[in-house]
């Protein structure tokens, strides 16, 4: 009986040592040079430079591949602006693989001179600060300005308002957070394909992650006019919206058409009346007043 436990006892000390003996091996391998990163690749981004994303990752060349913390590396690119999502994976022996999705802004929301940029579902993928270059081409008025043409019917004038072995990892990340107030007390047109949304009061946002409006009536509002009619390549024609009023939403079509589309109910009607009427009954340089819930133009004279 000693002798079986002994035998036991001097099995269980060799398999120990030699586990110890293996561990110790890999772990000296793994910390050799050859797991050393000696290259980051990039994919998937168009307008976002290569040598920018390798930057924003903070991944430094010569570092063990394993120290590389993936989900630091995804949280650090999905603050970069522009970014819609990020997969960053490792390739042993000594590559990083970093996939991205770029985004691209439906609609550029005002925010006291900035401009935050969000996709069709309110993701913020781009910051234009107040001053910036960016904000300046955002904000560049058309040379014609609408004008408040007045309602046959109701007298009203449409003015702007006041109000090998891979480890991957994707998610999102808070960038900067900031608070922001809507309102703007004079709304300007904006270069086509730029729609940017004026009125919608206070919010927060972070690059990366949905925007956060006070007022979930409008949030609503705008969230169905960006996918049941904003969304229409025809639209890429309006240069902003007024949601000020969002029982009384305003819009301007190319710089110098408004057009009045109230509440956001019966998009979808009044999507195809706008096609129909741009199209085929206003001529090529339409300028006036278009009501979407009267199914009036006043042109302007």
């Amino acid at each position: 009986m000693k002798k079986r436990r002994r035998r036991l006892k001097k099995q269980i000390s060799i398999g120990l040592t030699v586990f110890c003996l293996l561990a110790a091996g890999c772990m000296a391998l793994l910390l050799t040079p050859l797991f050393n990163v000696s290259t980051v690749t990039v994919t998937g981004n168009t307008t976002i430079g290569t040598e920018a994303i390798v930057k924003g990752s903070g991944i430094v060349k010569g570092t063990n591949i394993f120290s590389v913390s993936l989900s630091a590396v995804t949280d650090r690119l999905s603050g970069m602006n522009g970014v819609s999502a990020v997969k960053v994976k490792r390739s042993l022996p000594s590559t990083i693989r970093i996939s991205i999705t770029e985004g691209v802004p439906m609609v550029y929301v005002e925010n006291g001179g900035s401009f935050v940029g969000i996709t069709a579902d309110g993701k913020v993928v781009d910051v234009a600060e107040a001053g910036s270059a960016a904000a300046a081409v955002i904000a560049n008025p058309l040379e014609r300005e609408p004008d408040g043409e007045a309602d046959s019917e109701t007298g009203e004038t449409d003015g702007e308002t006041d109000e090998n072995t891979d480890e991957e990892t994707d998610g999102e990340t808070d960038g900067e957070t900031g608070e922001a107030d809507g309102a703007a007390s004079s709304p300007k047109g904006t270069g086509s394909g730029r729609t940017v949304v004026y009125g919608m009061g206070a919010f927060t946002y972070s690059v990366g992650k949905e925007i956060a409006f006070e007022d979930q009536v409008k949030a609503r509002k705008l969230e169905l006019l960006m996918s049941d009619f904003l969304g229409d390549d025809i639209c890429r024609g309006f240069t902003q919206v007024d949601m000020a009023a969002y029982d009384n939403i305003t819009m301007v079509y190319q710089g110098r058409l408004k057009v009045r589309l109230g509440d956001a109910e019966d998009l979808d009607y009044k999507l195809r009346c706008f096609k129909t009427i741009i199209t085929e009954n206003l001529g090529e340089d339409p300028v006036g007043l278009l009501d979407l819930e009267r199914l009036t133009y006043n042109p302007k004279k």
